[in-house]
């Protein structure tokens, strides 16, 4: 009788009962979850039962625990079958990589509409099984746009672009997704040529379009293009947003380009976007890389909102300025303002320790990572450690300390050890780094690496142990990489390679 008086309150919704998940649907949307979970719970204490409206709301807002709960309340309640309730099961389960409980979910529904397959199909294209969800496409009776989007989405986050474009290309309609999605699967596969053919033959660009494409082209270090393509966008139909903002600055960081990097920062400030902590941090991060650690730190101070990103980039920008003492005080001032330090903090400070010859602290910081702050060092930060000894000159103390660190040490590691002998003409520990080095690679030396060891001898006037190694990277075939640079010049960049002409690119 209680069932039947539920489903009936159900099919005609009480004023009081809309009124409930009203408020508990505007709680999601505001991200409440909380209080909207508490709303549930007042509502029941009220009399009301939650319905095919009240469950679907909350299980695309619950966790893993508070979702198997819901589902557990949903079959008391009668409403499990209801094809909405079962469809945010399935969301709800594959979010939490349960995907055969989604499926189980799934085989037991007795009407599937086009939004349970397609949440089933992307249950499995985003967990990257795309041989089953290939199956259940196949099995579909009637695929929308959003299907065959699932699925060129997924084989994007595999980088297979081959098996992308092929369903792309039979695809009967196309929106804006299935472009931003197929451009996605070339820039994933690395493939920038073939992703800006899809760019500028796509019939629609949105804000996500351009994103994708200014991104592929900083991943794949062609910062010059994303600027432009920045440019660009600015003259069109899409407004950039924070996150084009943020990539662009990236772009201008690795170019060294203080013009252009000037030029995003005033767009930002003229589009309300400069208040934004990830703007906030790539400013930061982009003004201390091309040599305005000022304009860095007053983009820091006048930040109203200072998550640890910020904090970290101009801890880190310091750093590469040799402001050391400067690091130190940031991170003391950090810690009052209780914001925690994380692993990248400390290789920030370890890195100011090193530029500023900062051993003591240097070496007090490392130990206090895991004793103060729980932070178990990573790689990168016994390889600050060994740079910090370096440069100090305490070489074979360094070395002592790749000898005993938890990893095997990395090209970096042991190409800055090295280095720093050659530097202070350290014969004997760079033999034992050489040693380390060929037993590392197992004699596959790259040319780098011969260079180095001939330059070790040489700095210690070993001519003729440097002129062997020199001799066995000729006769290996190996050909030195040649130095290159780069300068702008009236908004263009110029390419230098040793011995050529340079070139605009």
């Amino acid at each position: 009788m209680a069932l039947v008086t539920c489903n009936f309150a159900s099919f005609l919704l009480s004023p009081d009962q809309r009124s409930w998940n009203k408020l508990i649907k505007k709680q999601v949307l505001m991200g409440n979850v909380r209080q909207a979970i508490q709303s549930y719970i007042d509502m029941l204490d009220s009399g009301f039962f939650a319905d095919n409206f009240t469950f679907p709301i909350l299980l695309k807002a619950s966790n893993f625990c508070s979702g198997l709960q819901l589902h557990g309340q949903s079959i008391k309640s009668g409403f499990s079958d209801h094809v909405y309730v079962q469809t945010a099961l399935i969301k709800v389960y594959s979010d939490f990589g349960q995907n055969d409980n989604a499926r189980k979910v799934f085989d037991k529904m007795p009407l599937k509409d086009s939004v349970a397959w397609n949440s089933m199909l992307d249950a499995y294209a985003s967990n990257g099984q795309m041989g089953v969800a290939m199956e259940l496409f196949d099995a579909m009776p009637v695929k929308d746009v959003s299907s065959y989007n699932i699925v060129v989405s997924g084989f994007a986050g595999e980088r297979r672009i081959e098996s992308a474009r092929k369903v792309f290309d039979e695809m009967p309609v196309r929106d804006v997704i299935s472009w931003n999605s197929m451009i996605l699967a070339c820039v994933n596969a690395g493939d920038i040529v073939e992703a800006h053919a899809l760019f500028e033959e796509a019939p629609w660009r949105n804000v996500v379009t351009w994103n994708t494409m200014i991104t592929g082209c900083v991943h794949n270090q062609l910062y010059t293009e994303a600027v432009h393509l920045f440019n660009k966008m600015k003259t069109g139909n899409a407004d950039p947003d924070y996150l084009t903002v943020t990539t662009a600055l990236s772009a201008c960081a690795h170019l060294r380009s203080l013009e252009a990097g000037v030029k995003v920062d005033v767009y930002a400030r003229n589009h309300g976007q400069a208040a934004s902590p990830h703007v906030v941090t790539a400013l930061i991060d982009m003004y201390a890389k091309c040599g305005s650690i000022q304009n860095a730190l007053e983009v820091f101070f006048k930040s109203q909102v200072k998550d640890i990103y910020c904090w970290n980039a101009m801890i880190s920008g310091l750093a590469l300025h040799g402001h050391g003492n400067s690091a130190l005080k940031l991170f003391d001032e950090m810690r009052e303002s209780g914001v925690k330090p994380d692993d990248v903090t400390f290789i920030g400070l370890l890195s100011a320790c090193s530029h500023a010859g900062l051993v003591q602290e240097g070496c007090q910081l490392f130990g206090s990572m895991e004793r103060d702050f729980k932070i178990s060092p990573k790689i990168e930060h016994y390889g600050c450690m060994v740079d910090l000894l370096s440069r100090a000159k305490l070489l074979n103390r360094a070395f002592q300390f790749v000898e005993t660190m938890p990893f095997e040490p990395g090209e970096s590691i042991l190409g800055a050890l090295l280095s720093a002998c050659v530097i202070h003409q350290d014969l004997h520990t760079g033999e034992k780094v050489v040693k380390l080095i060929c037993k590392k690679a197992n004699n596959r030396l790259s040319d780098g690496e011969y260079m180095m060891f001939s330059n070790l001898y040489a700095s210690c006037s070993q001519w003729e142990e440097a002129n062997k190694w020199r001799s066995m990277m000729n006769d290996s075939g190996i050909v030195k990489t040649a130095g290159c640079s780069t300068i702008e010049a009236n908004e263009k960049f110029h390419k230098f390679l040793a011995g050529e002409v340079g070139f605009e690119f």
